[in-house]
């Protein structure tokens, strides 16, 4: 394993990918609001859903699904024949880039600078296909069950890269596809996870917000 130049050169390129804040552009154009400072104030489908509208809230979700294909896929812009382990670095950096964006960096009262962003459930599901087209197999319907039946998206992002590493797992034991994407897995459920803990304490209070787009299949969810 060789690291040169044009590695670093793209795992740079990989995380300014992922930054891309196409949630906040998009409420900006349509509502001219700020969403860090609404509702949740993350980038994500769900929060776009409630400040712009449905259709703003999919086309969210298309482009950071889009934007991690896209990390991954530039490699070969840098690197003619890229190996797994350099395009699994940057899928993991392209996550990174979504939840931590350069692009929206804010000073807050403490004088301390943070960086803003969303959940990267879409962008690491998007990674994950650009690694390994297989993993469609895995991910898409147990993870819509999830989503229409619980309503939390928090939770349906959690689940993500936890179906996929089963996913990477099996195409890694039956050699269709490299141990490297298991390792992209592992670690992009991670940063999800950190990036969750806000709406993992509002589960547990019970005041984590529902998607209007879940089955209502019980009463008190129908009032």
């Amino acid at each position: 394993m060789s690291i040169t130049a044009s590695h670093f050169l793209y795992w740079l390129t990989a995380y300014l990918v992922g930054a891309i804040p196409f949630g906040w552009i998009i409420v900006k154009l349509t509502k001219n609001k700020d969403i860090r400072y609404i509702a949740s104030g993350r980038m994500g489908m769900s929060n776009v859903m409630r400040v712009s509208g449905t259709f703003w809230g999919i086309l969210t979700a298309v482009l950071d699904i889009l934007k991690g294909v896209a990390a991954v896929r530039i490699a070969k812009l840098f690197v003619p024949a890229p190996e797994p382990w350099m395009t699994s670095i940057g899928g993991i950096l392209a996550v990174l880039g979504h939840i931590y964006s350069i692009f929206l960096i804010e000073r807050r009262r403490d004088g301390k600078f943070y960086f803003r962003g969303g959940a990267g459930g879409l962008t690491s599901a998007g990674a994950a296909v650009a690694l390994w087209e297989g993993f469609w197999l895995a991910m898409p319907l147990p993870c819509l069950l999830i989503y229409l039946i619980t309503g939390y998206a928090s939770v349906t992002v959690a689940c993500f890269n936890i179906f996929g590493l089963i996913g990477f797992i099996i195409g890694a034991i039956l050699g269709k596809c490299s141990w490297w994407y298991c390792l992209y897995a592992v670690a992009a459920e991670i940063l999800v996870l950190i990036s969750l803990k806000p709406n993992f304490k509002r589960l547990r209070r019970g005041d984590e917000r529902k998607s209007p787009l879940r089955i209502r299949w019980r009463k008190e969810d129908k009032k």
